[in-house]
Order: C-alpha cells, then structure tokens, then sequence
C-alpha cells in the first residue's frame, strides 16, 4: 500500500534499529501505522499501559519486547517554558514553533563595540514568525519602536534609547545585520545571513559606568531578551486565497487540526496528495466552533507550543494530538486526517460474534494498578507560558475517593504540551482519565478484521456478556498461519455531557511578568479612549487614564488587531498632572479593535506593573456633543490709572473635542477673540485691556468645544466686572 510506504519513510527517526532483519513484513507495517495512526488521544496504545491487557499477550501480537517499551514507555516530555530562557551552547537543536508563544533563543553571537556598544544576535525559532505582540528585557515588558528604540523607561531617553531590538522573520531571504558588519567588519562578513531563522539583534548602549544610569541599566549585565511571538503561518484549505504548495499565502492559525497537520507536513517522504484537506478543513471548522467554559466561551481546539527539532516525530506527533483532542485517521483513497475525538464515539465497523475466534478480556486494570487520581498540566499564558498544573480540587472526575481509600493513591499526570487553555486541557484529560481506567483486551477475528485496517472505533459484540461495546481499536495485526487477525481494544468509557460549572476548575491567576516587588501601585485600567480626526484630516488616538501616588513618569501603550490577533504594542505621548493623565498617538484606529494600558514610574525609574486592559471593539469618531470647556475668567489693576488686564482661561475636556473657542460680548454681539484645536488639558488663553468707565462694566466671555464634525458643546460662561469711577 502507498500510504505504508509513506508512513514507513516517514517514522525513520523511530527505534526500527532494533527490528531484527528477517521480521515480517505486516508486523512492521502495524509497529509503524500504530506509531502514527493510532497515537494521541484516541489510541489504545498510548491510554492503556501494557499491564491492563497483559504484557505477554501484547509483546507477542505487534512487535516483540524489544521495542515494547518504545510504544508503551513514556515518551520524552516536550516542555515549551524551556524555551523562554536566552541560552549559550555550542550545539544546539533549531527550535519550532506553533501558535502563540514565549520565546528567548540561542545567543549565537555576542561581542562589544568601542567600549560602548555591546550586541546580541539571538536565533528564535525556525522558519518564518507571522508577528511579534510583546518584547521583555530582564523579564520586564518594554514597548519597541519601528526603528527598534526601545522607548519604555529606563531605556528611553532623549534622542533615542539605551537599547535598540531589532528582528528579522525568518522567511530565508535574511541578509547579513548592517550593524554587525559596520561594528565588526572582520568577524561578520555579507555571508553571515542566519537564513531562514526568526532573529533579533540586540544592542545595548552603555552610558559610561560613572553614570548612575549604568547601575540602573547593567546592574546584573545586559538584561536577557524574550519574546511573544505568533509562529509559522499554517495552511488553511477554507481560505480561497491559500495555495498548499505556496507558504507565501498562508497566514497565522492556532486551531488544532490545521496546526497538527502542517507539523505532519513536515515527515519526510509526506507530500501534499498525501492530506484529505477536505476533511481536515471540516475537522478545522469543528476546531474553532465555541464551547461553553467555565467563564464564557472558547474554540474547541487551539494548539500552541515549541519543539526542539531533534526531538523523534513520533513523539511529537503524539503530544501534539493528545494536547488537541485529535487521532489520525486513514481514509478509503489513502490520504490522512486530523479528527477530532468526541466524548461519545460513533462506530466505523461492527463485529459481531460471528467474527469473533477468541476474546482475551480484562475488566479494567487492577485496583492497586488503575489510576484513581488524574493531575493535568498545559501550557499556561497566565503563568508567563509555563507548563504549569491545575487546582482540581472539587472536580469529582479527578479523583475517586472510594479506590484511594483502598488501595491508597494511584496518580496519572496527563501533560499536554501544546494545549493554551485550561478549559480544553480539563474537557482532555477527563476523557484520558477515564480510558486508563477502562476495560480492554484483544480481540482475534477472522480475516473480517482486516477491514478494520486505518479505523479507530469499533463496536464488538460481547457473548458472554451479552452485550456490544464501543472500543477504540490499536493496529490490527494478521496472522497468515492461522488465518486470523487481533485486534487490541479499549472499551470507551460513558462519560455524562460536558458542564463547566461542575467538571471544569478555574484556570490558575496570572502571574506578572516581573519578578521583584514594586514600590508602586498597578494602575486602575484606563477609563477611556478616543478616536478623532482634525480640520487638516490627520487623525488621533486618545486614551485618558488615572495616576498613582509616588508616579511621576507615565507609560501609555496602545495596539491594534490583525486578522482578529494583536499586534506589537506601540507607545504613546503622556501628558497630564498627578491624577488625571491622557496619551495620544497620531494614528487612525477607526473600525478596530484597540487595547489600552498604562503603567508608572519613579523619578528612579522604579515601575509599577501595567494596568489591566481598556479593550475597545470598534474604535469610531464619537460627534455626540463634547464636554463643555472649563472657563475662568480674572482682572487686575487698576493700572496708569484706569486700565485694568483681563484674562480669558479656557480649557479642553471632551475626549471627543478637537478645538475650541472663546468669544467675548461686544456690545450686544458674540464675538470670536480666541480660537485653537487641541486635545483635553489643552489651555486657550485670551487677554485684553479695559478702561474703567464712571459705571461699572461687566465683561462677558463665553467657551465652546467641537467634534470632529464640527458638533458644540455646552457653553461655558464667566465673566468679570471692572469697577466704574464715579
């Protein structure tokens, strides 16, 4: 068969070394199919161990001892948190990636210019990165300029910055760093390209180590950079626009199936004809369908995580399946998909007792043997992107108190790697849990079984039981001297529907990126944002937020969406006073989906932690009537006599309001004396000079505010009187 051949090349990385050279043919065909068809969730092989359906049974009908613990064994944890650290090796594996990660690298080149200048050439990930949402120094996030300044304190300074992070995207048309060749003619030549790996080149300026800025700056060295970065775009048979031999138009995906087949993708020997896309685009579109949370809703199933690349296919295979909820499957003409596996199985072929030669049962695994408390850990964003465990404390499908009782503890840790959500991970592992503790045995037929060659789920018929069971199914394996084929199986368990508010425990509390104390409190979220456009076109974004005591330095950052993901922060100018401070940026954010925050510092450039998100979807012009401007209006003298000075004083609130005016009552007429645009907190000043008169005179001024269509406001008024001389 084709697909055997395929799969054969494909999982030259597993342990065939140790198949003796005269094995049968079909016995290593099933080793193989079942080291790829039937790993991940849906597999017998990897939910039950040896010891629930006997280990001398199972050696013998697939593929001998000597490669049982191969299949059977635990596979090498991948933990993704490793690669959050900035490491020097000399040898080292190419790091890949999917989805959303936290990411540091490999510091493949380091040196110092001039006394001064100090670079790092950090190599991320494999292949080409779709954007890059947060930047970290020292574990603290800073906020990166389009020219690479990083502009957060303490960095920023005036001019430029201490530290510039600039990156290339890893699409292999990297050319050799300017920097590098202008700052180390000799040792970085136009042949240094790094092609073909996501990078950053950090340089780290030194203000002399008499300053006190360098104390603040390189206390403990030049701080390690990490990053969040969305990696390798994904193709999506959905999208018209998608060619599956052209990487150029494919585009950032985090769902599960779609992500598990462009890794597959990668097995030597497996070529586009080798997929059915049309099944994996229906499976795709189970994968982003809602589910109902403990807090909200959530796509099925997203897959975020990283790999070294030395680490065996199979096993990465395995992990990533399991963190999705996904077995593969073979169809009629051949070519793989990517299903998902749901709590209640639907049958692909039925045998009945008329097919059924021998039936080797075991009724669960023995008490003393079968896990009774389920522990699960996935790759947690709250926790910085850490594998990091949950509380199920509560949750009565983790544990079964009656067993423990008995037999004591028995733990089953179900790990999933490539799993971001807490709610995905616990919707998993129950069904994990629950096939580890179920019944299974083997199942020999006559030569019907062969059909259930490239099938997972079976329904058997139980004689002596008098039932039919549904059971996942391993790799047949036939027997020509007999005429006969086994079938291993696991009886799937029943498991009640999905509730979030009694089967899902809370995901774990974020943690904050920095890993020491702050002397200032975390900011209150900002309390509001705007979008307006002036009298010339130009547009602006506005953000007013609130001040902390002892911050005297303000951070506001702002950023956009792309295709429903966030892009890069972007940085902001401050303005304001000890309580109320606004921001702006010259950018139109019409019709998008904008995230705002802020943090303080101290005149030391001690900071607090960023305020939780002003998240606004869709950002729009707002043209109700603006705030009315505040108006103070004062006089001095008199003075030569009879003058007297008056000081008309408007000032800008409306988040909404893009100019203003003053007019003052001349005679029995409103007049314009003072106009100007601006943005709140913006001060119009208006003076004049009145003589006094033999009666009193009262000076009358009036302030309006304008949208951006030209909208008023209330009008504010105040006035003065001049005291008459008679």
């Amino acid at each position: 068969m084709r697909i055997l051949r395929k799969l054969l090349l494909a999982n030259i990385c597993l342990p065939l070394a140790a198949m003796p050279a005269a094995a049968d043919p079909v016995s290593i065909g099933s080793f193989v199919i079942s080291s790829l068809l039937s790993i991940g969730a849906g597999g017998i092989l990897p939910a039950v161990s040896a010891a629930a359906i006997g280990n001398a049974v199972i050696g013998a009908a697939i593929v001998g001892a000597s490669l049982l613990s191969s299949v059977l064994g635990s596979a090498p944890k991948i933990n993704p948190g490793d690669f959050k650290s900035t490491f020097e090796t000399g040898d080292s594996a190419e790091i890949r990636g999917v989805g959303r990660t936290r990411v540091g690298g490999l510091k493949a080149f380091g040196n110092t210019a001039g006394g001064t200048r100090r670079f790092r050439l950090i190599c991320h990930t494999r292949g080409k990165v779709t954007a890059v949402e947060e930047h970290y120094l020292g574990g603290r996030e800073v906020t990166v300029e389009s020219d690479g300044a990083v502009s957060s304190p303490p960095w920023a300074r005036s001019g430029g910055s201490w530290c510039f992070i600039k990156s290339k995207v890893g699409d292999g048309t990297e050319t050799a760093w300017d920097d590098l060749l202008t700052y180390f003619p000799v040792l970085w030549t136009v042949d240094h390209r790094v092609r073909g790996i996501a990078q950053s080149l950090v340089q780290y300026i030194s203000p002399g180590i008499a300053d006190d800025k360098f104390t603040k700056l390189y206390q403990q060295g030049p701080p390690d950079y990490e990053r969040v970065q969305r990696n390798e775009p994904v193709y999506d048979p959905r999208e018209v626009g998608q060619d599956a031999e052209d990487e150029g138009t494919w585009a950032y995906e985090d769902n599960g199936p779609l992500c598990a087949a462009h890794i597959l993708r990668s097995y030597p020997s497996l070529a586009v004809a080798d997929f059915d896309y049309d099944g994996i685009a229906a499976q795709a579109t189970l994968g982003d369908t809602l589910v109902a949370t403990k807090t909200g809703t959530e796509p099925r199933s997203r897959c975020w995580g990283m790999w070294a690349s030395e680490t065996p296919r199979g096993d990465v295979m395995d992990q990533v399946l399991k963190s999705i909820g996904a077995e593969i499957v073979a169809t009629d003409d051949n070519t793989f998909n990517i299903r998902l596996i749901d709590d209640v199985r639907t049958p692909e072929i039925t045998f009945t007792a008329k097919h059924i030669i021998d039936l080797q049962w075991r009724s669960g695994p023995e008490s003393v043997e079968r896990p009774n408390i389920c522990r699960v850990k996935y790759y947690s964003p709250e926790r910085n992107y850490e594998m990091t465990e949950i509380d199920l404390t509560g949750i009565a499908w983790a544990r079964n108190q009656d067993e423990i009782d008995r037999v004591g503890e028995q733990i089953m840790d179900v790990d999933l790697p490539f799993c971001p959500s807490a709610s995905q991970a616990q919707r998993i592992a129950r069904r994990l849990f629950a096939l580890a503790r179920a019944d299974a045995g083997i199942v020999t037929t006559n030569f019907a079984g062969l059909a259930a060659w490239g099938l997972t789920v079976a329904d058997i018929e139980l004689p002596d039981l008098d039932v039919t069971e549904t059971c996942a199914i391993g790799t047949p394996r036939v027997n020509d001297d007999e005429g006969t084929v086994e079938i291993p199986f696991v009886v799937w368990p029943v498991l009640t529907p999905w509730n979030p508010a009694v089967d899902e425990a809370a995901a774990p509390p974020e943690v904050p990126e920095m890993t020491y104390e702050s002397e200032l409190d975390t900011p209150v979220a900002p309390s509001e944002a705007s979008v307006v456009q002036y009298a010339d076109l130009s547009y602006e974004t506005r953000v007013k937020f609130t001040g902390v005591d002892g911050g005297s330095i303000a951070e506001a950052v702002y950023r956009t969406y792309t295709g429903g993901e966030p892009d890069a922060y972007s940085s902001m100018t401050e303005y304001g006073g000890t309580t109320t401070w606004y921001a702006y940026a010259a950018v139109d954010t019409t019709g998008e989906k904008v995230d705002f925050k802020c943090r303080f510092f101290t005149s030391d450039d001690e900071g607090s932690y960023f305020s939780p998100l002003l998240t606004i979807d869709p950002m729009a012009i707002d043209n109700t009537a603006p705030a009315a401007p505040g108006l103070d209006v004062v006089s001095t003298g008199p003075t030569e006599g009879t003058q007297y000075h008056v000081t008309a004083t408007a000032i800008l609130n409306g988040m909404n309001a893009v100019s203003f005016k003053i007019q003052q009552k001349i005679f029995l007429d409103w007049t314009d004396v003072a106009t100007s645009e601006g943005r709140p907190g913006t001060t119009l000043i208006y003076e004049t000079d009145v003589g006094a008169d033999a009666e009193p005179q009262e000076i009358e001024f009036r302030a309006m505010a304008y949208t951006s269509n030209g909208t008023e406001s209330a009008i504010a008024t105040d006035n003065v009187t001049i005291p008459g001389t008679g």
